[in-house]
């Protein structure tokens, strides 16, 4: 309600205006135009015309309604048709990007360089059976699986790969270093058979260990000899000399002097070089036979007589050997006298007792007796 003087609003139950004191009365809340309006509206009531506008309104009033329903439905009919043409569009969309190799490819790219390693595997794989055959989406998915550090996963993928492509380095390069992480080097070399291409042969270099040279030759000797062992690669050696292998466990250290084959028998040395990774080349045997004889009698000369005059004995033997002699018919040792230059022979009745000794081998000659007479 409003103030009759001075138009303010009136609060409810006020009795009188809060602005002027004025005493409320009842003022309708229309404006001026609004009640020339009426007064329009209630003349052409009363010349007729008025009443039939208002029939004319009234009639157009169900007209509008079913006009808006109308647009309603249309809309309706429109919007759902969009929906599902959108629909049919994604499910087209959908259907050809899950059929398309080169899609998941790309994706599974995008996935990876973001980190999600699990969703671009999900493409990857996808893509794999849409190519069973192929070898880049393998090396993709390896390469994730490399980084996670799940190497078995890994390595049925690189050798496929191999399977697919028996040239491709990368395969073989990844492989070689998921072994060596593993130190499983036996696989390494075994991965190696089959390789013919010289820069894949290159990637196994530092895991091929030359086999040691072996001087002299095994075979039979008649006497002793020492065993020169060494690396063309300046590795060290290790051998055995009772017919295993020489592993870690049973290896002795070749030293640098040879081994020495000092009696005789039979020998067999197994030897290998070792890298310092710890891996071994291939085991190279050598069999020795030493046979060692016995000196043969020394040359007296002269070999015994009546002799008339005083005369001088020479004795030969073999190399390397040493000569003992007695006169007393007792049987030489190398505890007698040795024998440096000729010798007279002394008077009287003797017997000449000589020993020929190798000073390499030991051995000793049977002993060989001469008598000499000898009376001025």
């Amino acid at each position: 309600m409003k103030c009759a003087k001075c138009g303010a609003e009136l609060k409810e139950g006020c009795l009188y205006c809060s602005v002027c004191g004025h005493e409320a009365q009842i003022v309708p809340d229309y404006s001026v135009l609004e009640d020339d309006y009426l007064r329009s509206l209630l003349k052409e009531e009363s010349s007729g015309g008025g009443s039939q506008k208002i029939k004319n309104q009234k009639k157009k009033k169900p007209e509008k309604k079913q006009i808006n329903k109308t647009v309603i439905a249309v809309s309706c009919c429109v919007l759902v048709a969009a929906i599902a043409t959108i629909i049919a569009v994604k499910l087209y969309i959908d259907n050809r990007n899950a059929n398309s190799y080169e899609y998941q490819m790309e994706m599974g790219q995008r996935e990876a360089q973001d980190h999600k390693f699990e969703e671009a595997l999900g493409y990857y794989k996808t893509a794999l059976a849409l190519q069973p055959n192929d070898i880049d989406v393998r090396l993709a998915m390896a390469e994730i699986y490399m980084g996670q550090k799940e190497y078995d996963s890994a390595m049925v993928l690189y050798m496929e790969i191999i399977q697919l492509d028996s040239d491709n380095e990368e395969a073989y390069q990844n492989l070689i270093a998921i072994y060596d992480e593993k130190k499983d080097y036996d696989s390494i070399l075994s991965l190696r058979e089959n390789v013919t291409d010289e820069a894949i042969l290159e990637l196994f270099a530092d895991y091929e260990v030359d086999e040691p040279v072996v001087s002299p030759i095994g075979g039979e000797y008649d006497d002793y000899i020492t065993v020169i062992l060494y690396s063309t690669q300046d590795f060290p050696i290790y051998y055995t000399l009772d017919g295993s292998d020489p592993d870690e466990e049973n290896g002795i250290l070749y030293p640098e002097d040879g081994i020495e084959l000092d009696e005789a028998g039979n020998y067999e040395i197994r030897a290998v070089c070792r890298n310092e990774k710890g891996i071994n080349s291939e085991i190279v045997t050598a069999e020795y036979e030493i046979v060692i004889e016995p000196p043969d009698y020394p040359v007296v000369t002269p070999d015994g007589g009546t002799l008339t005059g005083e005369t001088l004995v020479t004795i030969r033997a073999e190399k390397d050997c040493s000569i003992y002699y007695t006169w007393d018919s007792t049987d030489p040792t190398e505890l007698s006298a040795k024998y440096t230059e000729p010798i007279l022979v002394p008077q009287g009745n003797n017997v000449l007792s000589v020993l020929v000794v190798n000073d390499k081998t030991g051995l000793s000659s049977r002993i060989y007796r001469t008598n000499f007479i000898y009376y001025p």
